[in-house]
């Protein structure tokens, strides 16, 4: 415990090689314990703490197979309910790890790779649905980055530069086994790079931070990140619509690498259900407290993208009402009109007479009939 708590604070004071050192030095220790006791079936729940606290430690110092079988141990015993619970959460851990893992292929600078793992995505094969919707996703949060790297304002209508798409190419692989897994190769042309800097790989790099970001909650920080406001609300939609579902699709990894190693990213926490009634509190973009917001059902059949500033947009519920909702900046060309003539769900908060749109998604086929 003491190692573990050195660990911690290594951590926090950012001190990696510390952490990795003392995370080892408490995994040894741990293992020895838990193997003392590893014959006693009937020493519970102590044998079973023993092996998920080493697990949880092999984990945190990335040795994923020593943690897997340290779970497999566990299980074979007779835990309590509530440990086996713990650790079967672990396994899924170690799991999404194997699913970051690169298998058969060696990734260059300014190459990455996204997979999937989810009840809904197989060995090798995943939902259409699922997976292409977030390849296009990626694409659009691709070419943001890098125009925004580019110190170029917000492009709110209209195809992105010719120039951008020819300077910087952007190459898919085919789908692999891993449980789903491809290759996203980002190529820069010469007059993009300056000296000593691959654009390629600094965009990545800003993508990979970005999403970290995001995902561990440290919102500020992002905003820090990405100042413009526009920008801003247009990654963390767009992130919103790549995140896991929570059931089709549980993880969304993601994995680099570089002079010092692979990197492995995740988009780990579920998108915010669209007809919940709080602020998403993994992916929020403004706090506004519960009674400001409003929960709309109806079919979007127009949109208005003229204005610099806000577009505009009406939502016609069942009940033939029309409701005009204001559109920020970053949302309408890629978050708000893929949906264009669908039904869909709209989170909006009010500002005086106004309602103004937090967030948009699809509604399930049965929400069509829904007032």
């Amino acid at each position: 415990m003491a190692l573990a708590d050195r660990a911690a604070d290594a951590r926090r004071s950012g001190d990696n090689a510390a952490f990795l050192r003392y995370t080892r030095e408490a995994l040894q220790k741990e293992s020895e314990a838990a193997s003392l006791v590893s014959a006693r079936l009937d020493l519970e729940p102590t044998r079973s703490v023993l092996h998920r606290s080493a697990a949880s430690l092999a984990l945190e110092c990335g040795e994923i197979r020593r943690a897997e079988q340290l779970i497999s141990s566990a299980l074979s015993g007779n835990p309590p309910e509530e440990v086996a619970e713990e650790l079967r959460d672990l396994l899924e851990d170690v799991h999404f790890h194997r699913h970051l893992e690169v298998r058969g292929v060696s990734l260059d600078p300014g190459e990455f790779q996204m997979s999937l793992q989810g009840s809904a995505v197989g060995f090798g094969i995943a939902r259409s649905v699922d997976f292409v919707g977030r390849v296009k996703d990626l694409e659009t949060l691709i070419y943001r980055t890098a125009e925004r790297r580019l110190g170029r304002e917000f492009r709110e209508a209209g195809r992105r530069r010719k120039a951008l798409s020819e300077e910087l190419e952007l190459y898919v692989s085919v789908p692999r086994a891993a449980s789903l897994a491809v290759t996203f190769r980002l190529g820069s042309a010469g007059q993009l790079n300056l000296p000593g800097i691959d654009f390629a790989r600094d965009v990545v790099d800003d993508l990979m931070d970005c999403i970290e970001l995001l995902d561990k909650g440290e919102v500020e920080e992002l905003k820090g990140k990405i100042q413009d406001e526009a920008y801003f609300r247009n990654f963390v939609g767009l992130a919103k619509n790549i995140a896991p579902d929570g059931e089709n699709v549980r993880t969304v990894g993601f994995t680099t690498t570089s002079p010092h190693g692979d990197r492995e990213v995740a988009l780990s926490k579920p998108r915010a259900k669209a007809d919940d009634t709080a602020p998403p509190p993994e992916y929020p973009v403004t706090k506004v407290a519960a009674q400001q917001l409003r929960i709309i059902r109806g079919k979007l059949l127009e949109a208005d993208a003229r204005s610099e500033q806000t577009g505009k947009i009406q939502v016609v519920s069942a009940d033939g009402k029309r409701h005009p909702i204001q559109v920020p900046r970053g949302m309408m060309s890629d978050i708000v009109k893929p949906s264009f003539e669908e039904q869909v769900i709209v989170r909006a908060r009010t500002k005086g007479k106004q309602l103004l749109l937090e967030s948009i998604d699809l509604a399930e086929d049965d929400d069509s009939a829904l007032q």
